[in-house]
């Protein structure tokens, strides 16, 4: 599985050079009416700009220019990148055969591109494929052909453009807008720029207003603003949650979210229980939620699986609830008949990473305490471990500590330090509880640390599932495999009772 984003620069950057060259020709087909004298001269110094537009596959957009030399014999071409091909008057036609990068493959589509007047445009179609995810794109061409220009004197120039920054289908216009007289740069970060904090740039306007429109998906969508480096929530919009470190950061919602994550007042909905209970292994009082499905309470004798889901790095136990909305997930799939009921529990784990003594206090304390006070289902056939970025990192190296406990984990963006796990690196790894792994291909945090991971559990030979898709690390992305992965919990459970 490839980042995407990552991957299509390469398409359009690190191999463009064979890619865009290959656009003059790679087709042996000629018009059978065609004659030599209806191929036009082409020969020459080839100028051309690539505009792409690949953001089905995460991307932001990207243009660059590409300088290169085609030699001609009558209708056939070649370049001094090794492609060949062939025009027919002023059409090229052209065709690829597919090829690997990145853990997939590429495939053109279809190709078109014409010239006149020693004038070159044209586009091409293109889709990327792992065997699981699938995405396509479309670049646009538009070149001259130089009559005398020194190649090595023109310098290939890339410009990084935003497909947030220019309407598009199916997105909604918002103009975020702050007033900050004193600021020197302010830029907008939050889930749409991954929460990176130079991707889009403000500008002032009149009375010190900075103001920016994007263009954006329905849905919900959480923002700061960056001030001369300062991170500030918008204190003019009051809608806003917890950002993990002490602070909020800003919401707002475009359009309808998703179905699954909102309230439907038609339907028996489950109870979300905030409680308690002293630790001894943490020496304080441990928060904890607990989500029952709807019947708990009306059958006293039945029993539930667990899922233990666990929230990210300074996040609490209401992080699943607040962000995630996992029990409107959860009402909304029980009733469609979409998943089967189980019975969701959150711990706190501050920023422990879920090692040392926060992994005692789950493992031998709540585990134990919560199957004494809910109607929980005894065995590893029945309790299943997830979580979120740290929470990620917990849902594996807590499943894989205790392998009699869990039978399934399912690591969400699992922020894999694994300078926290040193015996997973030194040992032979085995891993018998059912593995799911998911990760975003734009996410900047731990898509890397995904792509190790998995590469070390396949050499080690350890049977699992990743699952990417383009997503940052960012509750939409969350929030979008939600139902995916509740799924994959409901499916391993009902397949034990069979």
């Amino acid at each position: 599985m490839i980042n995407k984003n990552r991957a299509l620069r390469r398409f359009i950057g690190g191999v463009s050079a064979t890619l865009l060259l290959v656009m003059i020709g790679c087709n042996s087909y000629i018009n059978p009416g065609s004659t030599i004298s209806a191929c036009s001269s082409v020969a020459g110094t080839w100028e051309l700009i690539a505009d792409t537009d690949n953001s089905q596959c995460g991307g932001s957009g990207k243009k660059e220019t590409m300088v290169f030399t085609v030699t001609q014999e009558g209708c056939e071409l070649s370049n001094n990148y090794g492609a060949t091909g062939t025009i027919d008057g002023t059409d090229v036609k052209w065709n690829v055969p597919p090829w690997s990068i990145d853990g997939g493959v590429a495939t053109y589509l279809a190709a078109t591109a014409k010239i006149q007047n020693q004038k070159i445009e044209g586009r091409y179609d293109w889709k990327w494929s792992d065997g699981n995810t699938e995405c396509s794109g479309i670049t646009k061409i538009n070149g001259t052909i130089l009559a005398t220009v020194n190649v090595a004197s023109i310098q290939s120039g890339v410009q990084e453009k935003n497909s947030m920054l220019s309407p598009r289908e199916g997105t909604i216009a918002h103009t975020f807008s702050l007033t900050a007289p004193d600021a020197k740069t302010v830029y907008l970060a939050g889930e749409m720029s991954d929460w990176q904090d130079n991707v889009f740039e403000m500008q002032r306007g009149e009375n010190n207003n900075w103001s920016l429109t994007l263009y954006l998906p329905q849905g919900a969508w959480q923002y700061k603003f960056v001030v001369d480096g300062q991170w500030i929530y918008d204190k003019s919009n009051p809608k806003t949650t917890d950002d993990g470190f002490d602070g909020l950061n800003s919401v707002i919602v475009l359009g309808k979210e998703l179905a699954e994550l909102s309230v439907n007042s038609n339907i028996p909905h489950g109870s979300v229980i905030n409680s308690d209970f002293d630790s001894k292994a943490l020496g304080e009082n441990s928060p904890f939620t607990v989500y029952l499905p709807p019947g708990y309470s009306e059958d006293s004798h039945k029993s539930y699986p667990l899922l233990l889901l666990l929230h990210g790095y300074g996040s609490d136990q209401n992080q699943w609830v607040r962000d995630g909305k996992v029990q409107n997930f959860m009402d909304n799939l029980v009733h469609a008949g979409a998943i089967e009921p189980f019975i969701i529990v959150m711990p706190y784990g501050d920023k422990s990473q879920y090692v040392n003594n926060r992994e005692i206090h789950i493992m031998e304390e709540l585990i134990p305490y919560v199957r004494g006070q809910y109607r929980i289902k005894l065995g590893k056939k029945f309790t299943a471990i997830s979580g979120g970025s740290m929470g990620g990192f917990g849902a594996l190296y807590l499943a894989h500590r205790h392998q009699d406990v869990f039978g399934l984990s399912v690591p969400l963006s699992g922020y894999f330090d694994l300078s926290y796990y040193p015996e997973f690196q030194s040992e032979k790894i085995t891993m018998e509880p059912e593995l799911y792994i998911y990760c975003g291909t734009n996410d900047h945090i731990s898509f890397s640390g995904n792509e190790s991971l998995v590469k070390l559990l396949k050499n080690e030979g350890v049977d699992f599932t990743y699952k990417t898709a383009p997503g940052g690390h960012t509750w939409r992305y969350w929030n979008g495999i939600t139902t995916d992965f509740l799924t994959v919990a409901s499916d391993f459970f009902s397949k034990q009772t069979l």
